[in-house]
């Protein structure tokens, strides 16, 4: 037994050493990667600046992308705000389905404790008692 409790032990400290290393990998790529796609995104706007500025005043080219921009942070907001709303209703279906099937559960086990005690019986019958091939 303590053979298989060291293996498991083993098993989960390379599945942990795996898991981090994985994590700090995908990490370090994901912050490069943020990196080249903001630059990318600022000398887009930096190239769109200067078109506007060809064909109006730098101003109004300025004004233009900062107010381009704000809308396009708002919408971003917005969807943030209704994925969110609709995540924590999801939560609180799972939440009462997850009450309302203990309740169940519970006036099952006040009602039928003799059934309840078969259950509990055959379930540690099922764990202690091992197949003829099987030592």
């Amino acid at each position: 037994m303590n053979g298989l409790i060291g293996l498991l032990g083993t098993l989960a400290a390379s599945n942990v050493r795996r898991t981090v290393a994985r994590t700090r990998r995908n990490g370090i790529l994901l912050a490069i990667t943020s990196v080249l796609f903001l630059t990318t995104y600022l000398f887009g706007l930096i190239a769109l600046a200067l078109w506007l500025s060809l064909r109006r005043d730098p101003i109004f080219a300025a004004l233009a992308i900062a107010i381009g921009t704000l809308v396009l942070g708002l919408i971003v907001l917005v969807v943030m705000a209704i994925i969110n709303k609709i995540e924590e209703r999801r939560a609180r279906e799972r939440r009462l389905a997850l009450e309302s099937t203990i309740a169940a559960s519970l006036s099952i086990i006040r009602s039928q404790p003799l059934l309840t005690a078969a259950l509990a019986f055959g379930i540690v019958a099922s764990n202690l008692i091992k197949p003829r091939g099987e030592k």
